[in-house]
């Protein structure tokens, strides 16, 4: 589910349609900075967003094990990163031969709720 403007509550974003309220992956995220890397090495032209199937899009990530770690989004999200997403087939469905080898540690984190609220595109992401 690709966002701009959303609502997260205690188990994710509303309407996304792989909603699993017992997850420990209610959101995903994934940088900016990752995927113009990755669209540059394979050629994309698209919407990169959108294609890589990860809910929120921040400006960068830091390049390290991330799980455990919490996160805040705007005023009143928090989440915390509980696994790294592997990049599976669909990538290279979306972007393009090599896609799931230029996602090498680059495919983005998902994460549970741990307070709810609403983004926008422009808040703040800070890590806790």
């Amino acid at each position: 589910m690709h966002i701009t403007d959303a609502k997260i509550h205690e188990c994710g974003i509303t309407g996304d349609h792989a909603l699993k309220p017992d997850s420990k992956r209610h959101v995903t995220l994934i940088s900016s900075a990752a995927l113009a890397d990755v669209s540059a090495n394979v050629g994309f032209q698209g919407d990169a967003h959108a294609a890589s199937r990860r809910n929120i899009c921040v400006d960068t990530l830091p390049n390290e094990d991330l799980i455990g770690r919490r996160v805040a989004l705007g005023e009143d999200v928090i989440l915390e990163i509980t696994c790294y997403c592997f990049p599976c087939n669909r990538m290279d469905e979306n972007f393009g031969d090599g896609a799931i080898q230029a996602f090498d540690k680059k495919a983005g984190w998902g994460a549970k709720v741990i307070s709810k609220g609403e983004i926008s595109v422009g808040d703040g992401f800070r890590l806790l």
